[in-house]
């Protein structure tokens, strides 16, 4: 407790730089540290007076209604934007990176305070840009008691999906970039480019959202009016958000939120990986056949299942996708009428049904626990190293494992689907063994990706970077290619 204690004080003093003022040595260091802390405080000011100004130009306008969505893009294009841009110094920059990691503190409470602490920033970053906006819109519009109660909450979960996203995107450029010449130019165009496609989806939205102010309409009008353009918006245009429709948006919204923020715990598992000085791999063989052998072989099997179950943060990260496959297939069992008339109104059922297998192909890749099995090791049990082991014997035990976990819940899941979406049997049984093909290719896949790209050193900060670039070429495309293939089927539907 005293370490996670000393980690949660560490977080915050890296966001308001309590030590400095304490440990300053003179009092030119302390009026140095005075003069810089006024900098963020000048930039919330102008923040502040910009949104200001922002907000009474758009409320004589003729877009009072319209404020407080408003107000929540702006936040989420300003917490895109610092999220990306400080996930790397947090991960891999920071000064006091390694003092952190060497503290005797689970990696999941150390990737874990990152996000909250970039959360309680970008949180704080979206509160001084919808301030302005909430005092032009309570001059103009009057509002029920409730509102501030339902404003506070939306700022509270604006942040949270974005910071997910972020990070994540974070993460992938500072992988892509680590050993790219003028990495820091190619870095801020990217984010140029980021901040221009925003925009104009931000400028688009208020063009929708003008519209809808013009023709005096209300404020779930003015939302349906910011999705208009978007294939997601036929939700809220057939109604979905309204009457016998609106169970299945709330559960789509949650879910989302819920996946997002178990997503960035994926990182955790693949944290514990790459910060690890891997083992040796020492491979003593031995007659497979013996009885020698076949005790160490189960010795091994039940070490790996040990590994898996009493590391929580590798367990979770594994179970993270059957165990949404398995949540959203009993919700479509259950709500089984109201999503066949969603899903199918105005489009083809065929290419509904591929939209379907390809996503659930990609939470069954999100199960995929082959691709760190040799690098687990060097964190906590050296198995590698100690047990007499063929290379090959250790890739099949990986692969039993990832199917263990994984076809059961491609097996129900299918039975559920085909039961819900009334599946004849021969498209129930092409569902099965698409997944059951797709849940051997992932495994053996992950079983022989990682050692491809071993790299047993940690010479840097930038080497945790470099370090994961098994990770993503073992996990990363199992889900990635199916989840592009639904958008791709899913666009125009």
């Amino acid at each position: 407790m005293r370490s996670l204690a000393l980690l949660v004080k560490l977080q915050l003093d890296g966001i308001f730089r309590f030590s400095e003022f304490r440990y300053a040595k003179s009092g030119k260091a302390k009026i140095a540290f005075f003069l810089r802390s006024l900098v963020p405080l000048l930039l919330a000011f102008v923040l502040y007076g910009v949104c200001y100004y922002l907000g009474q130009t758009l409320s004589k306008g003729g877009l009072a209604g319209a404020l407080p969505v408003l107000g929540y893009l702006l936040g989420s294009l300003l917490t895109l934007i610092f999220t990306m841009i400080k996930i790397n110094e947090l991960l891999a920059g920071d000064d006091n990176a390694l003092f952190l990691l060497s503290l005797p503190i689970s990696t999941f409470w150390h990737v874990f305070l990152i996000f909250l602490r970039l959360y309680v920033v970008c949180t704080i970053l979206v509160l001084l840009s919808n301030i302005p906006f909430l005092q032009a819109y309570l001059m103009a519009v009057s509002v029920d008691g409730g509102f501030l109660g339902r404003w506070i909450v939306g700022l509270c979960f604006t942040c949270l999906p974005i910071t997910g996203i972020a990070s994540l995107a974070g993460i992938f450029l500072a992988l892509i970039l680590c050993s790219v010449k003028n990495s820091n130019l190619l870095h801020s165009m990217i984010m140029l480019a980021v901040l221009f496609v925003m925009g104009l989806l931000v400028g688009n939205s208020i063009g929708n959202v003008s519209n809808a102010v013009s023709m005096h309409k209300d404020q779930s009008e003015i939302i349906r009016a910011i999705c208009a353009n978007y294939s997601f918006g036929r939700m809220y245009q057939n109604g979905v958000v309204e009457n016998n429709g609106a169970f299945f948006f709330l559960f789509l919204v949650a879910s989302s939120v819920w996946f997002l923020f178990f997503f960035l715990f994926m990182l955790v598992a693949y944290q514990e990986i790459v910060l690890a000085l891997r083992a040796p791999k020492v491979y003593k063989t031995f007659s497979y056949g013996t009885q020698e052998a076949k005790t160490k072989h189960r010795a091994l099997e039940e070490r790996l299942w040990s590994q898996w179950i009493h590391s929580r943060s590798y367990m979770v990260s594994t179970l993270i996708g059957p165990m949404y496959a398995l949540m959203s297939s009993a919700f479509c069992l259950l709500r089984a009428q109201e999503i066949r008339q969603f899903l199918y109104a105005d489009c083809d059922r065929g290419r509904v049904d591929l939209v379907i297998l390809c996503l659930l192909l990609a939470l069954l890749g999100m199960g995929s626990s082959s691709y760190c099995g040799f690098s687990m090791e060097g964190k906590r049990h050296w198995i590698m190293e100690s047990m007499p082991m063929e290379e090959k014997d250790m890739e099949g035990l990986l692969v039993k494992r990832n199917l263990f976990i994984t076809i059961p819940v491609a097996v129900v899941s299918c039975i559920f689907l085909g039961i819900a979406f009334s599946f004849g049997i021969l498209e129930s049984l092409s569902f099965l063994l698409c997944s059951l093909a797709y849940c051997l290719l992932t495994a053996f896949y992950g079983a022989k990706i990682d050692k491809k790209f071993a790299d047993y050193s940690m010479l840097s900060e930038n080497q945790i970077l470099r370090q994961s670039t098994s990770f993503f070429l073992g996990w990363l495309p199992g889900v990635a290619i199916p989840l592009l293939l639904a958008v791709g089927l899913g666009i125009g539907l």
